[in-house]
């Protein structure tokens, strides 16, 4: 963790030594030794040190499957498995994707459960929205509004597991590409992750300044949450 740390203060990592740093730090978090705060902030610093082209040059030598879409405004996914120095496939404490956007493809927002993730501008700009999970209700789930911005390539956004739980990514150019990372599997006796669409928009809004966003499911989520909201 004390080099990851130090990554933000040189010229740039190599690919394949970030790769494998992002590793350390997935392992860490699943064995719980570090929080998923600082978790957070050690994959933030982590954003900052490395070079994007090199990060390009070795995902084009992965082992790279089309996912394709769930819904038809979703962009385009396609997973990562990253190759050691001989060709042979890494084994990996974390998932690794890339999602392709065009000017009208959205995330809709939604909540996670046993998992965390990071997202990684190597092309384009979102404008990315994060809410913090309060609690949970018979189908709805309370949020707080956290954060509103736009980020560019090199930048990064993640979740955790209350604060920023909820996030919603629109892309603010003509095509703009995320890398993603996925940790997953981080409670025992659970599944290995829950993803709920929710409806910050038409949400109920409470007297503390929490929303009561009801749950749907991601078709309704797809039709309504376009690149336009």
């Amino acid at each position: 963790l004390a080099e990851c740390r130090e990554a933000g203060a040189a010229s740039k990592t190599a690919a394949r030594r970030w790769i494998m740093r992002q590793d350390d730090l997935a392992q860490a978090l699943l064995r719980d030794e570090v929080s998923l705060e600082q978790w957070r902030r050690e994959v933030a610093v982590l954003s900052s040190s490395v070079d994007i082209e090199q990060l390009m040059a070795e995902i084009d030598r992965s082992q790279v499957r089309d996912v394709g879409r769930g819904q038809a405004n979703d962009p385009f996914k396609r997973s990562i498995l990253f190759r050691d120095e001989t060709g042979t496939p890494r084994r990996l404490h974390y998932a690794a994707a890339l999602f392709g956007f065009e000017r009208h493809n959205v995330i809709t927002p939604h909540a996670h459960r046993h998992m965390v993730s990071a997202h990684l501008v190597v092309e384009g700009a979102f404008r990315v929205r994060n809410f913090d999970r309060v609690r949970n209700e018979d189908g709805a789930v309370i949020i707080r509004p956290s954060i509103d911005e736009t980020i560019a390539v090199g930048e990064i956004s993640t979740i955790g597991r209350e604060r920023d739980n909820i996030h919603w990514f629109v892309p603010r150019s003509e095509r703009a590409v995320t890398f993603d990372i996925i940790v997953s599997g981080l409670d025992e006796d659970a599944p290995r992750y829950v993803i709920e669409a929710v409806d910050p928009v038409r949400g109920t809004p409470l007297p503390d300044g929490t929303v009561r966003a009801p749950i749907l499911d991601f078709a309704e989520a797809g039709r309504f949450y376009t690149a336009d909201l």
